[in-house]
């Protein structure tokens, strides 16, 4: 296989496997999903779920598909989305707060935040390394962030445990080289998502509707008295 080739296919690995974990993480949230990547924009639609994709610009810190505006800032109602997904932004870690807090404002209570990005030790990691680009964030860094922006249950999950072979031999072996590298041999994965739950405020408001005599308190239309 030539260089070039081996550039080609190499992304395409990446891209399965984020599309998996984003595909599971996507099957439990219920509701509206945002996904902000380098992915093609669109609609994606699954029964009883709609995800809204946008791509992200790096230049300039915005997003274009069909929503075109600066990050932060969205036109998107606070709230909105049970799940968003920043997919490989690839943004410096400084650079992250005014992201994140962005993205919290969109989540709704109990929504989660996923973020997807290139392990910065893993093989794609140090190719890029080695190829002058810079490294992505490591996901130690990104679990400290998002837990500093107020997410609870912060999960981190790695995917593409494979040491550094040719790449046929990944493509002919690669979910047992995976899970050799899980189980056996740990390596460092090829990309991590690191996930966490935006807090509920556990208020429950129940109106009553409170009746012209002094004292007495009238059960609103609907409710069921225990007992």
């Amino acid at each position: 296989m030539s260089i070039p080739e081996q550039h080609q296919a190499l992304p395409a690995h990446l891209e399965r496997a984020c599309a998996l974990l984003i595909e599971e993480r996507w099957r439990r949230a219920s509701g509206l999903a945002l996904r902000i990547g380098r992915n093609a924009p669109g609609v994606v639609e699954r029964p009883g779920r709609t995800r809204f994709d946008l791509v992200w610009d790096q230049s300039g810190q915005a997003v274009g598909g069909l929503l075109r505006c600066r990050w932060p800032g969205l036109p998107l109602t606070d709230g909105a989305f049970s799940l968003v997904v920043l997919d490989r932004l690839a943004i410096a870690g400084t650079a992250y707060a005014p992201v994140l807090a962005e993205a919290v404002r969109l989540l709704a209570d109990d929504g989660r935040l996923m973020i997807l990005d290139v392990d910065p030790w893993g093989w794609p990691g140090l190719r890029q390394r080695f190829g002058g680009e810079r490294g992505a964030v490591p996901y130690w860094r990104v679990h400290k962030l998002i837990r500093d922006v107020g997410l609870e249950d912060i999960e981190v999950e790695h995917a593409l445990c494979w040491p550094p072979l040719p790449l046929a031999l990944i493509e002919r072996h690669a979910g047992a080289l995976d899970r050799f590298g899980r189980r056996w041999w740990p390596l460092p994965g090829s990309i991590y998502a690191v996930c966490g739950r935006k807090r509920s405020s556990n208020v429950i408001a129940i109106p009553v509707a409170r009746d012209r005599r002094h004292g007495l308190v009238a059960a609103p239309e609907g409710m069921r008295r225990a007992g």
